[in-house]
């Protein structure tokens, strides 16, 4: 699958450097509010959103790669990156691309990004919400992880644990179990593995931290749980029976935020790929409905 072909692209300048941001959208021009998308990782770049494309003929679809991967500029020293940071430029990247009504969308960790704004922000004119495969705790994803390695067999489970230094081909072994069964149960779409190729490490060891499985970066202590209910915007949560982030994150979300609406697919972490005709289906009429007042 070659790259989506954005209607146009350019920069955003936020802190002096220069972050990324394309736009796809059908050629009958859509006029519906269009759709922000904010990627996860930390650090994997836009790429492997690039299904959500798939809601462009009815409404423009914005992406964006965060400081430090795809095609943004990356920090001379990985210092820069930290929570503040991030939330700052979804704020300029809003205001640049879309000051008006708008939807906002988050996957994985990107979800965090997108709640810090909406929670320290207040933004106005925010229709809706889409809060994919996330979490409200990042302790919470911790101890999901922690259930998701008791699924499998105990040499993979201890190979994981214990990190490549120790077994990097027992660590390899186990970690393309724990993909296979938590993140995407095919072989890796090309948009996917464009967006790994194109991925700031950096921005992932500083703000994740240095072991998959346990958390140590920025964002380790982050918790919004108690404030989702300052959060009164239409939200679509959507969760997969089989995903790293387990089931119960997107329950929490959905239980905290007043107007939410909780969806748990037959699918691991990358529901757009995995089933991606339910998945844009599910979106694109949650996004119609919000607009129509229902």
């Amino acid at each position: 699958m070659p790259a989506v072909a954005m209607t146009d692209e350019g920069t955003v300048a936020h802190r002096g450097h220069e972050v990324w941001w394309g736009r796809a959208a059908g050629p009958n021009s859509p006029t519906a509010a269009p759709l922000l998308t904010v990627h996860g990782g930390p650090g994997i770049c836009h790429d492997c959103l690039e299904p959500l494309a798939g809601l462009s003929e009815d409404r423009p679809v914005l992406f964006y790669d965060q400081y430090g991967c795809g095609r943004s500029d990356r920090a001379v020293n990985p210092d820069d990156y930290d929570i503040e940071l991030f939330v700052d430029e979804l704020a300029e990247v809003r205001e640049q691309l879309a000051p008006g009504p708008v939807h906002l969308y988050a996957h994985s960790y990107g979800g965090p990004v997108l709640l810090e704004y909406v929670i320290r922000r207040q933004p106005t004119d925010v229709l809706s919400l889409t809060l994919s495969n996330t979490f409200a705790s990042t302790r919470s994803l911790a101890q999901g992880w922690d259930r998701r390695l008791a699924e499998l067999p105990r040499e993979h489970a201890d190979a994981l644990r214990a990190g490549p230094a120790i077994d990097a081909e027992a660590f390899g072994a186990a970690l393309g179990e724990f993909m296979r069964r938590f993140i995407l149960p095919m072989a890796p779409p090309e948009p996917l593995e464009r967006s790994q190729r194109h991925s700031g490490a950096e921005v992932y060891h500083r703000m994740h931290g240095s072991s998959w499985f346990e958390p140590d970066g920025q964002w380790s202590e982050w918790d919004a749980t108690e404030s989702l209910d300052m959060i009164g915007t239409p939200t679509l949560v959507i969760g997969g029976t089989h995903d790293q982030c387990v089931p119960e994150l997107a329950q929490a979300l959905a239980a905290g935020i007043s107007k939410a609406e909780l969806v748990i697919l037959e699918a691991a972490h990358l529901p757009f790929f995995e089933v991606p005709a339910e998945y844009l289906r599910l979106a694109g009429d949650f996004l119609t409905r919000v607009e129509a007042g229902r």
